[in-house]
């Protein structure tokens, strides 16, 4: 179903579920709880935190499609990053 979705859209969960070892292919993201079906450490958290940042960051086109507000600001790109984590990470998994 990651068809469906816009294609930097489609970039970010990929990479999310690259993350884990999860198919995009084969997760519905359309289900209302798709995000509880893998789970990672704190840590791959904050490095997907990292990579997002700079995604938002430095793409002027991913910015403007996944930001409501599409400023150039680390910072604001960084909270972005962390409220998409928050709403659509993967829960945490025991270390």
């Amino acid at each position: 179903m990651i068809e469906d979705l816009n294609k930097y859209l489609q970039i970010i969960l990929a990479e999310m579920c690259s993350r884990v070892g999860a198919d995009p292919l084969k997760i519905d993201f359309k289900k209302s709880d798709w995000y509880r079906e893998y789970s990672w450490t704190k840590d791959d958290e904050k490095l997907f935190i990292e990579w997002l940042t700079d995604q938002l960051y430095d793409n002027k086109f991913m910015r403007e499609k996944i930001l409501e507000v599409p400023r150039k600001n680390k910072k604001h790109c960084r909270k972005a990053a962390e409220w998409f984590v928050f709403n659509y990470g993967w829960k945490y998994r025991e270390e």
